[in-house]
């Protein structure tokens, strides 16, 4: 039976189909087997016995489970109230499944491309000498396609041109990649998803003729597709480098927004960020170690070289780099100047191909290619390619009829400690921090939006707090509509950019 098992270990190994050995490693108290083995395929089924049909449904089950995770687990299977069995799921192949309709020039180069990649090959053909040593299951003819179940393990590859084939009856919906080597026209699809990925043509654009090399565009487009990455080449995600000078929560949603979109996004701070909106900005990593807001998690690193691992690991890198200093050495396409100190500390227009500033402080065309417009109202995210954005007031913008009255200031220097915090609502003169001994008022009330960092040295009229008339009904903890605004035009820039294929 051991023999059995391992032959039908080895004809599925051949063919890159996922399959799991379920092997007994303990017992407690009275179980039927104290050793033995058992194959388990993807769709369940099993060679050997390990003691009886309730045992072997339950292991079958669990093993399925894990062949669809593609992970190997120790479970316990209680037996009947008077044992227990422990077993090891081993788990052997990925679940990829490459189902190719038509194996011509082009069916075949595909097939010995993804087999090489470790999937498991279904061929459907019409030409009745249809071959294919290594393929777990070859079908000749159409027909059969009508029976056909695809799920999140499958793709499904078109090669053949040669004829209309109507596939309304296949729901490929739950197909990871569905791909055609014709046009659009030529196939009939059902789908229930208007976004799954379906690829016709099929391949990357690289130019492409010879089968041999049509099948390596291909699969790298499966590649990208199973694997859930951009598909960029190496080099050009690593062009796609962006550095934001600034973490505080405008910048916060520029950084977001570009991350989201794909780009690598580095953030620089000072030692000591004093912004007040701290719950929403990146620039809390500097004291807290990681920070995350609206979902995306931002890390403190040491050095610039250590911002290629979080870009792997899906967090935001920010380092203490007041500067600059490491652009010189990353040499990013884009630039931002997202530190909001209404006046230019240091960004010039040759530090990256693209500089874009948000805010007063800097000419476009001269400081910087681009400058974003901050201040509220009609032109608030306008992309300004020559010229200034609107000059500061030092007049905040008007929310709930407040605008100065919003910020609190504070009244003397020393040492700053808050008394209330992000989200409490707050009446006109309650106390809300100290500086040193002195006692910081609020103006109106509302809610505490904005408060800073306990522990920080601050001056007379140093900004320390910020309160939102509009009161609980507020939204404090998520990015601000400006910031997203902001965001939005800032994003635009940089996608038109990298659009012209400047690089």
């Amino acid at each position: 039976m051991e023999e059995r098992i391992f032959e039908k270990a080895a004809s599925y190994e051949k063919k890159n189909m996922a399959f799991a050995l379920v092997t007994i490693a303990g017992v407690k108290g009275t179980v039927p087997r104290k050793r033995g083995r058992m194959l388990v395929d993807g769709q369940g089924n099993t060679v050997s016995t390990i003691g009886g049909y309730e045992i072997e449904r339950k292991c079958a089950e669990a093993a399925m489970q894990c062949i669809a995770e593609g992970k190997s687990r120790m479970i316990a299977i209680p037996v009947r109230d008077k044992g227990e069995m422990s077993v090891m799921i081993d788990v052997v192949n990925r679940m990829k499944k490459a189902y190719i309709i038509g194996f011509g020039h082009v069916g075949q180069a595909v097939a010995g491309c993804l087999y090489r990649l470790g999937y498991a090959i279904y061929i459907y053909d019409d030409n009745p000498d249809t071959v294919y040593e290594n393929a777990a299951e070859v079908n000749i003819g159409y027909d059969s396609l009508s029976s056909l179940v695809l799920d999140e393990h499958s793709c499904l590859i078109i090669t053949t041109s040669e004829k209309d084939y109507a596939l309304e009856s296949i729901d490929w919906s739950r197909a990871f990649y569905v791909g055609a080597i014709s046009s659009r026209s030529r196939i009939v699809a059902k789908r229930s998803d208007a976004f799954s990925p379906l690829c016709i043509p099929m391949g990357y654009d690289t130019g492409a003729e010879t089968p041999e090399e049509i099948a390596v565009s291909v699969a790298a487009e499966i590649m990208k597709f199973y694997n859930r990455t951009g598909g960029l080449s190496l080099c050009e995600r690593r062009r796609r480098l962006v550095v934001v000078r600034g973490a505080g929560d405008l910048a916060t949603g520029t950084i977001i927004r570009l991350t989201r979109a794909g780009y690598d996004v580095l953030c620089l701070e000072i030692e000591k960020p004093t912004q007040v909106r701290r719950n929403v900005s990146f620039a809390e990593a500097v004291y807290e170690k990681e920070w995350t807001v609206d979902g995306l998690t931002c890390r403190l690193i040491d050095s610039w070289r250590e911002c290629f691992r979080a870009f792997d690991e899906g967090v935001v890198p920010l380092l203490t780099d007041e500067s600059g200093e490491c652009i010189n050495q990353l040499e990013p396409s884009v630039v931002i100047d997202a530190v909001i100190a209404k006046k230019n500390l240091g960004t010039h227009i040759d530090m990256a191909p693209l500089t874009i500033a948000l805010g007063p402080g800097f000419e476009a065309g001269r400081d910087v290619d681009v400058v974003i417009e901050t201040k509220r109202g009609h032109n608030l995210g306008k992309i300004i390619t020559g010229g200034y954005a609107e000059a500061n007031t030092g007049v905040p913008g008007i929310i709930g009829g407040y605008g100065k009255e919003r910020v609190i200031r504070s009244s003397a220097s020393g040492v700053f400690k808050g008394v209330k915090t992000f989200g409490d609502i707050v009446e006109a003169g309650d106390v809300i921090a100290y500086v040193g001994d002195a006692p910081q008022h609020t103006l109106i009330s509302g809610m505490v939006r904005g408060m800073l960092h306990d522990g920080l040295e601050v001056c007379e009229g140093f900004k320390i707090a910020d309160v939102d008339p509009r009161g609980s009904g507020v939204d404090y903890t998520s990015v601000s509509d400006k910031a997203r605004c902001i965001a939005g035009s800032v994003l635009e820039v940089v996608d038109s950019y990298f659009a012209k294929g400047l690089f």
